[in-house]
């Protein structure tokens, strides 16, 4: 290669990363993941483990937003976040201005796809500007829906959900159904919550309840007088963001503690009442410091966990 090709190969580096370091401040101030998604923790969600190969084509760049191995070494938009791929780097940018690279391997999901092997091309060429690359295509055949600028909890939190509504069929049967979080990892507990009822109304009628009689329980009779409590109170308006979902799991995931301060409660939806109660007469600001009070913190309590990620779960 000549020398004037890799001081512009240099170049470009050196402006990949500045860019690289602008998005992870930029990142980091906003409590946001600038990092590709790790394709692992996607994969353990998928049903099929076993991809079809489609072939070689032509990929549109902004749809790879993720690596099987290098996730921690490239923003989303594979700006390098190490000098340690320099050397590499710059050798591929040098090879896509004289006799080009052979394809990529990467792996579809939905509609974006994963680094199998090729980061550092695909770093390049973002940097280049191309709009697509040549790639071979190994697709997963689950149907999920996956954005590019979704983070990782966003994209568990769909397959959890997916997996709650095929098990319990809510959506099907309610039209308003609307169970939504904003953290990932919650749905296993509501199926916890619904196979806990099962087994009662199991023992009570003397006869095998299915689970999705014992959903449709739940739901009608645990979680929506819950939820319509939880909305006549204003308790949300203390917790900016979040959901009614979110507060009906926060209570579920806090009972004990939540009993040990105001004493015995049927059910979520009596102790919404109480909390409801204790708050109408205050302002939603002190409902939150009460509750981070009752938790023995100072911030922001973590709504069943509210500030662990999924990634962190999958570890």
């Amino acid at each position: 290669m000549s020398t004037s090709a890799r001081l512009i190969a240099q170049n470009e580096f050196e402006k990949a990363r500045h860019q690289a370091e602008r998005v992870r401040l930029t990142s980091w101030l906003l409590g946001r993941d600038a990092r590709l998604l790790p394709f692992d923790a996607i994969r353990r969600n998928l049903r099929q483990q076993s991809p079809l190969y489609r072939g070689i084509q032509d990929v549109p760049i902004e749809q790879v937003i993720g690596s099987v191995g290098r996730y921690d070494d490239m923003t989303r938009t594979f700006l390098p976040l190490n000098d340690a791929m320099k050397e590499r780097w710059i050798k591929m940018a040098e090879l896509a201005r004289s006799e080009g690279w052979p394809p990529v391997e990467l792996y579809k999901v939905g509609d974006v796809y994963f680094v199998r092997d090729g980061n550092h091309r695909l770093s390049a060429a973002r940097q280049l500007n191309y709009p697509t690359v040549e790639a071979h295509v190994w697709e997963f055949p689950d149907e999920i829906t996956i954005n590019p600028d979704d983070s990782l909890d966003v994209v568990i939190n769909r397959f959890r959900e997916q997996s709650f509504l095929e098990a319990t069929g809510l959506k099907e049967r309610y039209p308003d159904y609307d169970i939504h979080f904003t953290i990932s990892g919650r749905y296993p507990e509501l199926l916890a919550q619904i196979e806990e009822l099962r087994q009662k109304l199991g023992f009570i009628d003397e006869r095998e309840v299915s689970f999705q009689e014992a959903a449709d329980a739940w739901y009608e009779l645990i979680y929506l007088p819950s939820v319509q409590i939880i909305r006549e109170s204003g308790l949300l308006n203390a917790f900016p963001g979040r959901t009614e979902a979110d507060l009906f799991a926060w209570m579920s995931f806090h009972r004990d503690h939540l009993r040990e301060e105001y004493g015995e409660f049927e059910n979520l939806a009596d102790l919404a009442q109480t909390l409801m109660n204790v708050y109408r007469e205050t302002p939603s600001a002190r409902v939150g410091r009460r509750v981070r009070q009752l938790l023995g913190s100072d911030e922001l309590p973590p709504l069943a966990g509210l500030e662990r990620s999924q990634s962190d779960e999958e570890e």
